[in-house]
């Protein structure tokens, strides 16, 4: 199925699949009934019928939408009220016009490059941004060697490491040093993260290359975060291969776009206190994590991480979430908006 939808043309668009992750029911009845205006259709079984997927929610509602549904339709993503997102088609504001457009085929399909996984225990995952290795336990050093078709390339002692596509160059990578890619680029980027050895930095390879980052150990059992939104424990190897594409509806096309739109949000953020950005870094890199957690990774005085937490959740840049193993206590974990 997935050659089919890559080699679609744009076409009328007359049903759809629709997954809400972010603003409940009001959203969703806002976006059927614009779907009807524009003579769009809604297919309720996930294995019927339909032209394209709508996701409407942040990035991470994006991200943990393709963790979990397996199909290879073309995506139209769009940002909920109130946020500004970076895969989005539309933003909210445009969903009308978004809609009207997409009803008449004027739009192109996009292939964005994943990652294809492999943790060694013979589960395979994709990743649309990054793979991130850490440590589970925050300031704790892991040794690994990289591998690139076969070829030790180094071995080295790091806070973790980051193997990332063009779209998640200006993610998690971006923010470990690694450079950004203009989208299209047939390319990865592995970034060291806090690397013992000053020589250690980050490294562009062609998107067919086979990486390998093996030989790991750490003091602490060690994860791969895949696009910030699920954590898997790995052993001492972890494979990474270009995988299958996913396909984005998009009604502009620039070859910086993902530049551009990275350039928007972290303009969006300047008004946000450094140590908020600081805390709001540690969630990014680390994954949720409850007060206590945040006070051990920052530093920071106690006052001061509760009152950067309560400025990002304000934001809309973090979201407080009760821990399902134990009710009593709150956990903060990034929105990805």
């Amino acid at each position: 199925m997935g050659q089919v939808w890559q080699n679609m043309h744009a076409e009328s668009i007359r049903k759809v699949l629709l997954y809400v992750g972010e603003g409940g029911d009001r959203v969703k009845q806002k976006v059927i009934n614009a779907l009807g205006v524009n003579g769009i259709e809604v297919e309720k079984d996930p294995s019927g019928s339909y032209d394209v997927v709508v996701v409407v929610g942040t990035d991470g509602d994006l991200l943990e939408f393709l963790q979990e549904f397996p199909s290879s339709a073309p995506i139209f993503h769009v940002s909920p009220p109130g946020y500004t997102t970076f895969y989005a088609s539309v933003e909210w504001e445009e969903l009308g016009s978004g809609l009207s457009k997409i009803s008449r085929g004027e739009y192109h399909l996009d292939p964005s490059t994943r990652l294809n996984v492999n943790l060694g225990s013979g589960e395979k995952v994709h990743a649309l941004n990054e793979v991130a290795i850490f440590p589970s336990r925050s300031a704790t050093v892991m040794e690994y060697s990289l591998l690139i078709d076969d070829e030790v390339l180094w071995k080295d002692k790091a806070d973790g490491a980051i193997v990332s596509t063009p779209a998640g160059s200006t993610a998690y990578a971006f923010s470990a040093g690694g450079p950004m890619i203009l989208k299209g680029s047939r390319v990865f980027v592995v970034v060291p993260v806090n690397s013992l050895n000053p020589m250690r930095r980050s490294l562009v390879v062609p998107e067919d290359s086979d990486v390998v980052i093996q030989e790991i150990s750490s003091s602490s059992p060690v994860e791969a975060v895949i696009d910030g939104v699920r954590r898997v424990k790995i052993r001492e190897r972890i494979e990474i291969k270009k995988g299958e594409p996913v396909i984005m509806v998009k009604l502009t096309s620039k070859v910086g776009e993902n530049i551009e739109r990275k350039i928007k949000l972290a303009l969006d953020r300047q008004d946000i206190p450094p140590s908020a950005k600081f805390v709001l870094k540690m969630l990014q890199i680390y994954g949720e994590a409850s007060p206590k957690d945040l006070l051990e990774r920052t530093g920071l005085p106690e006052r001061t991480v509760r009152h950067a937490l309560s400025i990002l959740v304000r934001r809309g840049y973090v979201k407080k979430i009760t821990n399902p193993r134990n009710i009593q206590q709150k956990l903060y974990r990034i929105s990805r908006s």
